[in-house]
């Protein structure tokens, strides 16, 4: 009895408290000050994934790797949509950040003393942090808090936040959106101030979940900043898991439609790829290969896909640019 005890002592902090988020404190980040710091990134013609930045004040960190508690993420700019296609090409506030300048005002984060800055994107941005597991948890829920600068908002401007879910039934969790709204419309329940938002999983275990947020824009006015984003009651993926990561990659990545899965000798099950919006384009009955397998995607719509790879139980998800 003692030793059932002692053991569920040891369980019960990852079970029951296990917690992933980030709130962009892990990586130095730079003062944005309306002069030379500024992120640039030079492709104003394909949908690609972006890269950080070497600036003069320092490096502008806009992709980070998920390590211990921390929850990596990476940014697709797409410049082809309506409000490009200039993107990062003139350099913008945009990514970790002890504060950023929203117009005139200087704008602080709502927790730790760093936060992610967004602005003038001239074109439409995708950040989609890695697979959370909610399996084994109890309760597990979800937050985050962003702002959006109180200014003249324009039709093809939007921000989208959504909790994609895969290897279960449930649907994609839509957590805001403003396509196709006038957020000036809404004036002041979503503007000038930091709003958190919440998000119960509790029907969600078993699942693995991803935060994406989606966010256009065209004017150096319109801005964005997220802060203190957290899964409680949730893991990151297991060892196995990034064993299976490891293992598996797919190339030409971006593609024209058609790719490659480079396999180096895993026995895979299937392979399920996802729009952005969770929904199922094409699913394959891998029956056991082991060897490299081309993927025939042609006549899919330019944009970021979600491709998960299973095998032996576990699975891995891999983001596919389609130009």
């Amino acid at each position: 009895m003692k030793t059932k005890l002692l053991l569920f002592t040891f369980l019960l902090p990852l079970v029951m408290f296990a917690q992933t988020g980030n709130g962009f404190e892990g990586l130095a980040g730079v003062t944005f000050d309306g002069g030379a710091c500024r992120y640039f990134d030079t492709d104003a013609i394909t949908v690609h994934e972006l890269e950080n930045y070497a600036s003069p004040c320092g490096t502008i960190f806009v992709k980070e790797d998920s390590s211990g508690s921390t929850l990596g993420y990476s940014i697709v700019l797409d410049p082809t949509t309506p409000n490009g296609p200039a993107g990062f090409t003139d350099g913008d506030a945009f990514g970790v950040a002890t504060a950023a300048h929203f117009i005139n005002e200087l704008i602080s984060v709502p927790e730790g003393s760093q936060g992610f800055f967004i602005e003038d994107t001239d074109g439409t941005i995708t950040m989609s942090f890695d697979l959370v597991d909610l399996a084994g948890t109890t309760n597990p829920q979800f937050s985050m808090q962003y702002i959006l600068e109180g200014t003249s908002w324009e039709a093809n401007d939007f921000l989208k936040i959504t909790i994609q879910f895969t290897e279960c039934a449930s649907t994609p969790l839509t957590l805001i959106d403003t396509s196709g709204l006038d957020i000036d419309d809404i004036v002041p329940s979503i503007e000038d101030s930091w709003i958190t938002l919440n998000a119960d999983l509790s029907s969600n275990v078993g699942c693995k979940a991803q935060l994406v947020i989606e966010f256009s824009s065209n004017s150096a006015a319109e801005e964005l900043g997220l802060d203190a984003i957290l899964f409680t009651a949730g893991m990151t993926l297991s060892n196995d898991t990034f064993a299976l990561d490891n293992s598996i990659s797919i190339f030409p990545n971006p593609s024209k439609g058609v790719f490659t899965i480079k396999n180096n000798g895993t026995s895979l099950e299937t392979v399920q790829v996802s729009d952005i919006n969770g929904r199922t384009i094409s699913k394959i009955d891998m029956n056991g290969i082991t060897t490299d397998t081309l993927i025939d995607l042609t006549g899919a719509l330019s944009g970021v896909y979600f491709v998960t790879i299973t095998s032996n139980n576990e699975s891995v998800t891999k983001r596919l640019i389609i130009e």
